[in-house]
C-alpha cells in the first residue's frame, strides 16, 4: 500500500482506493499474531531446547504446562483460520454435520420446552452454559473422544446432567442447609459419535431434571435416591399426559425400573460377567443390548410386573429380595397409585447404563397414538455431586428425555410424526 511518506507515490496516496485495492481482512491481520505469536515463538524455542528428542504427542499431552499449550494451539489455529476463505468455510460446513442446523421446527421445540417446564414447576429452571470444564464428562465415565474439546481447556456440553451436577455442587458449597436442590434445564448438546439416520445431527436438545439431596446417614442413602426418583417420574408422567394438548401425538408412558445391584445379582446368578456384557451395550447403537443378551443366552425378566416375585424366582439372597421390596413399595407402587395411566414394569437384565449409574436407573418408553413405542428417556442415581464435594451423603438423581426426538417423531402439526421410525422402535 502506498503511504504519505513515499515521495514516489505521494500524488496517488490521497486517492480513494477502489474496492479491489482495499486490503482484505486477512491482510489487515498479520499471520504472525502480535503478542500471541511472540509468546508462541518463545515457548517453542524453550521447549525445543529442554525436551529435545521427546515424542511430540507425549510432550503436548503430558509435559507442557496448560497455559503454554493453550498459547501454542491458539496461535496455530489463528493462523489456520486467517488462511481460510469463505469457500473453505462453506466446504467445511457441507462436510461437518455438527455445523448443520437442526431439522426440528424451532417453534415446536419451544412448545415442548414450555410443556416440560410447566410439568417441572417444582424444579428451579436453569439456563446452562454451552460448555463445561475440560474433563467433566471424563470424570463422569464418558470417553473423551465422544465430546468436542476446545483449545481453552473446556468442552462443548454433551449432556445437561453434567452442567446441572456442577451447578448443584457450587450451590451446595454456598448453602448452609441441607435441603434438596431441584433443577431442570433444556439444553442443546453435541456428541461426536457418528449418526447416519436422515434428519438427525450430532447436536440435539435434551430436557433434564436433577435432584441433589443430602441423606441423613448411610441407612438413608438408597431411600433418599428413591424419593428423588419418584418425584422425577411424576414429572415425566405429567408431561406425557399434557403433550396431546400441545399438539404432540403422545398416547402413553411405560416406566421401566431397574437397579444396578439387582441386575448384577441376577446376571451373576446365571454365571455371567455383568461388566463384560454391559460394555457391549452402546447407547448410540440401538439393539446392541438385546444382541448381547441373546448371544449370552440370557433369559431374565425384562418387563416384570412383580419385582419381588421375580427376585425370589431367580434365587436372589435375602438382601436383594429386601431391596426389591423397598423398590416396589417406595417407587413402583406409589407411582402406580398416583398416575394409574402409567405402565410400571421392572427389568432385571438391563445392560445400557449398568456401568454408568449406581443404584436405581430407569427407562422412559413413550407410546405414540399409532402404537409406535420409543425409549426417549433415561436416568438414575449418580455419585457425581458426592464426588465433587467429597461427601458420600450427597446423593444425586438425574433423568432426561430427548425433547428434540419427541418433536421430530411426535409432532402432529406438520405430519413429522410419520416421517421416521428409528431402528429399535417397536410398532
Amino acid at each position: 500500500m502506498p503511504t504519505a511518506d513515499d515521495p514516489t507515490t505521494l500524488s496517488t496516496a490521497r486517492k480513494r482506493p477502489t474496492a479491489s485495492e482495499r486490503p482484505t481482512a486477512r491482510e489487515r491481520r498479520p499471520l504472525e499474531g502480535g503478542k500471541t505469536g511472540e509468546l508462541s515463538s518463545r515457548i517453542a524455542r524453550r521447549v525445543a531446547e529442554a525436551h529435545a528428542g521427546q515424542p511430540l504427542d507425549r510432550l503436548l499431552a503430558d509435559d507442557l504446562p496448560g497455559n503454554e499449550l493453550t498459547t501454542l494451539l491458539l496461535h496455530c489455529l489463528r493462523r489456520r483460520a486467517l488462511r481460510r476463505s469463505f469457500a473453505d468455510v462453506l466446504d467445511h460446513a457441507e462436510r461437518a454435520a455438527m455445523t448443520h442446523a437442526s431439522t426440528a421446527d424451532a417453534r415446536r421445540l419451544h412448545a415442548l420446552d414450555a410443556a416440560a417446564f410447566a410439568a417441572a414447576a417444582g424444579f428451579e429452571a436453569v439456563d446452562l452454559a454451552p460448555i463445561a470444564p475440560l474433563g467433566a464428562t471424563a470424570c463422569a465415565g464418558v470417553e473423551p473422544n465422544n465430546v468436542l474439546a476446545t483449545v481453552r481447556f473446556a468442552e462443548v456440553a454433551a449432556d445437561p446432567t453434567t452442567g446441572l451436577a456442577l451447578h448443584a455442587a457450587r450451590r451446595r458449597r454456598r448453602a448452609r442447609g441441607g435441603e434438596p436442590l431441584r433443577f431442570c434445564a433444556s439444553q442443546r448438546v453435541l456428541r461426536m459419535q457418528p449418526t447416519t439416520h436422515p434428519g438427525f445431527t450430532p447436536h440435539f436438545r435434551l430436557f433434564a431434571l436433577v435432584t441433589a439431596a443430602r441423606s441423613q446417614g448411610r441407612g438413608d442413602d438408597d431411600a433418599c435416591e428413591r424419593r428423588a426418583l419418584l418425584e422425577h417420574l411424576l414429572v415425566w408422567a405429567d408431561l406425557i399426559r399434557t403433550l396431546p394438548h400441545a399438539g404432540f401425538r403422545a398416547a402413553g408412558l411405560r416406566v421401566v425400573l431397574s437397579d444396578t445391584s439387582l441386575v448384577r445379582a441376577s446376571l451373576g446368578a446365571r454365571g455371567l460377567d455383568a461388566d463384560a456384557l454391559a460394555r457391549r451395550a452402546k447407547a448410540h447403537e440401538p439393539g446392541s443390548s438385546e444382541a448381547a443378551l441373546r448371544e449370552a443366552l440370557v433369559d431374565l425378566p425384562r418387563a416384570a410386573a412383580d419385582l419381588v416375585g421375580a427376585a425370589r424366582s431367580l434365587g436372589l439372597g435375602p438382601e436383594h429380595v429386601a431391596r426389591a421390596e423397598r423398590w416396589a413399595s417406595e417407587v413402583g407402587e406409589p407411582l402406580s397409585r398416583a398416575r394409574p395411566e402409567v405402565e410400571v414394569v421392572y427389568d432385571l437384565a438391563r445392560l445400557q447404563g449398568l456401568g454408568y449409574y449406581a443404584g436405581p436407573f430407569v427407562q422412559l418408553v413413550v407410546r405414540r397414538d399409532d402404537g409406535l413405542e420409543l425409549p426417549l428417556g433415561d436416568g438414575g442415581a449418580l455419585p457425581w455431586v458426592g464426588a465433587l464435594l467429597s461427601n458420600r451423603r450427597e446423593r444425586m438423581v438425574a433423568t432426561g428425555v430427548g425433547s428434540e426426538m419427541l418433536v421430530k417423531l411426535f409432532d402432529r402439526s406438520e405430519g413429522r410424526a410419520g416421517e421416521a421410525r428409528p431402528e429399535g422402535a417397536t410398532p
